[in-house]
């Protein structure tokens, strides 16, 4: 591998990530492109590129100050500043190692995602249409041992908890993987549980439905499944209407990638980075799911 100076270094796992890590990024894991953990519906590295030999894997911790904000619009425009260094960051190194020869793609930490309405599985119509990432991060993450996947369904390291952001390069190059961790940082707390404003989160499972219903719109009701349940769901979409304009707010939501809802993210207590600074007392954050 060429560096800046003109010195040629070997091109192996300990260089990429050394590279990657002085761009500003927090964290760094390769996986085996052929031997990823797989979401659902799955999606292979090896779909995106079928020679692909391994996935590099990079994390920005978030801002805990934007974490915490009082309204989650602050949050917002941080995790789009993360996204943007990862993105750039993916696209400098993924252009590198194509000037030594190995095919790479960025995955980007943001859009775009694919759209299911139908469940490949049974050939039916979900209940609410799912989108997905042309490839789990949080799943490759865990892949090469970053972290585990808590009752929260989201990626928990060490060092952040669930507090950061994630991208990703599948390439040719062949580097050496990381090992997987032994799952233990989420233990049996039900702060997450405690504090989801959706009911999508229970003791035993994660319901993604009114999940994104209410991360995607603020909407605690899920779009009716039977007639009788319509006149509910309009009341509640008519009192919406006196404060929200959701027209634009869909804009914002899909264009620039406003969220509603953090709340199993604030609320978890893992991260040893954070011990120190995590405040005690932790009101809701304002949203357009917190107006009524």
């Amino acid at each position: 591998m060429s560096s800046e100076s003109g010195i040629t270094e070997k091109l192996d796992a300990a260089t990429v990530k050394k590279m990657i890590i002085s761009n500003g990024i927090d964290l760094v894991g390769i996986a085996d492109a052929r031997n990823l953990i797989l979401a659902y519906p799955p999606r292979p590295a090896t779909d995106l590129m079928p020679s692909a030999k391994s996935v590099i894997v990079m994390a920005v911790a978030h801002s805990l100050g934007a974490v915490y904000s009082p309204d989650i619009m602050l949050w917002t425009r941080s995790k789009m500043q993360t996204s943007r260094l990862l993105d750039e960051t993916a696209e400098r190194v993924g252009r590198m190692l194509e000037r030594e020869g190995f095919l790479s793609l960025p995955v980007s930490a943001d859009k775009p995602v694919e759209i299911f309405k139908i469940n490949p599985e049974t050939g039916k119509k979900f209940r609410q249409t799912r989108v997905l990432g042309f490839l789990s991060l949080k799943h490759a993450a865990v892949s090469c041992g970053m972290g585990e996947i808590g009752k929260n369904n989201l990626l928990l390291t060490p060092e952040f908890g669930p507090h950061q952001r994630l991208c990703a390069i599948v390439t040719e190059a062949e580097l050496e993987p990381d090992a997987q961790r032994t799952p233990g940082l989420c233990k049996d707390c039900r702060r997450c549980v405690d504090a989801c404003p959706s009911g999508a989160l229970k003791p035993d499972r994660y319901d993604v439905d009114p999940c994104f219903v209410y991360w995607t719109y603020g909407f605690r009701r899920m779009p009716p499944a039977r007639l009788r349940e319509w006149p509910g769901f309009i009341r509640m979409i008519r009192q919406h209407m006196k404060r929200r304009d959701l027209l634009v707010e869909s804009g914002q939501t899909y264009i620039t990638d406003v969220d509603n809802c953090i709340e199993c993210m604030r609320a978890c207590p893992v991260g040893e980075r954070w011990k120190d600074i995590r405040p005690e007392i932790l009101p809701q954050q304002k949203s357009g799911g917190t107006l009524f």
